[in-house]
């Protein structure tokens, strides 16, 4: 008997028709999955990330009642020194599901750079020979703070040995600026300022907006800045001067200080009018570091700069 021959090519082209749909909406299935759980995660990125802005700024208004309250309990005349509250470190602390550091400390402990130059912008050599010997106090090179005054001053004339103006910027992307600092990580814009000279300056140095003689609190201050200030005070007189603060006023502080004579005395205070108050929350894969730059008149608490940045515990 002759055996019938069932087979038949369409079959074939049909099977293989419907293998590749069913490969394609698979890879599609799978392509979608893969795309909503990045999107699942995206949006609890964003979340976490929302979360943890809001426990940094959380922290503002509490430091202001601090602030308003150390001054309203503090004596008369008002002193601020490194026993108060506001001064003690904080442990990082559990919020919900997200953990806050928050750290406060005055700025008047540290040597303002804005001070470099005036109001019109013209430099203050007083102010520029102070910054040297913090500098030279610190084993960084002098040179660098004249690159410092060109990138503040209001002229195109290089200034001292160290000088830079715009022809040494010409392979960046931006201009030298001509006008005072507006934040700590403009520095890295500046010839010279890199990452280890910027750590080092930053135990004794600070950018904050500036009158021109930016007061600093002897109560408060950073061992080198009054030397930088008073270039006759030895490091034993630094260490009985430090042994025996904090000063109710500047009277008992630089009586009889044989090393007062080659400073300038009138810009000290035994009290801080600006403050420096970082926060870094963490919720999730969210990680926010923030510095809020404060300013405290009388028990008036006001925000003047907020920067968001790369802060460690």
């Amino acid at each position: 008997m002759q055996r019938l021959n069932t087979y038949h090519p369409e079959s074939g082209v049909a099977l293989i028709m419907v293998l590749g749909i069913v490969a394609i909406i698979a890879v599609w299935a799978s392509t979608a999955a893969y795309e909503d759980m990045i999107s699942v995660q995206r949006i609890k990125n964003i979340q976490d990330e929302t979360r943890a802005t809001m426990a940094s700024e959380s922290a503002l208004p509490l430091v202001r009642i601090v602030l308003k309250e150390e001054y309203l309990i503090s004596n008369s005349p008002p002193i601020d020194a490194l026993d108060e509250e506001w001064a003690q470190d904080l442990p990082p602390f559990p919020i919900d599901d997200g953990l806050i550091a928050v750290q406060l400390e005055d700025l008047n402990r540290y040597y303002n750079l804005n001070d470099l130059v005036n109001n019109q912008g013209v430099v203050q050599q007083d102010k520029v020979k102070e910054v040297k010997r913090l500098f030279s106090l610190l084993d960084l090179d002098e040179t660098l703070v004249d690159a410092l005054v060109d990138w503040m001053d209001n002229n195109d004339i290089p200034y001292g040995v160290g000088g830079a103006e715009d022809s040494s910027y010409y392979a960046k992307d931006y201009k030298i600026k001509n006008a005072r600092l507006d934040s700590w990580s403009e520095l890295k814009l500046v010839q010279g300022f890199d990452a280890d000279t910027l750590q080092l300056l930053k135990k004794v140095a600070t950018v904050r907006p500036s009158s021109g003689n930016t007061a600093i609190n002897i109560n408060t201050a950073a061992p080198l800045v009054l030397r930088a200030i008073f270039p006759d005070m030895t490091s034993m007189d630094e260490e009985a001067f430090f042994e025996n603060r904090p000063y109710d006023t500047l009277t008992i502080a630089l009586n009889q200080q044989p090393w007062r004579q080659g400073g300038n005395p009138s810009r000290l205070q035994v009290a801080s009018d600006a403050f420096m108050l970082r926060t870094h929350a963490i919720f999730g894969r969210a990680n926010v570091r923030e510095e809020y730059v404060l300013s405290r008149n009388g028990p008036t608490v006001t925000l003047l700069s907020r920067e968001r940045l790369g802060w460690q515990f």
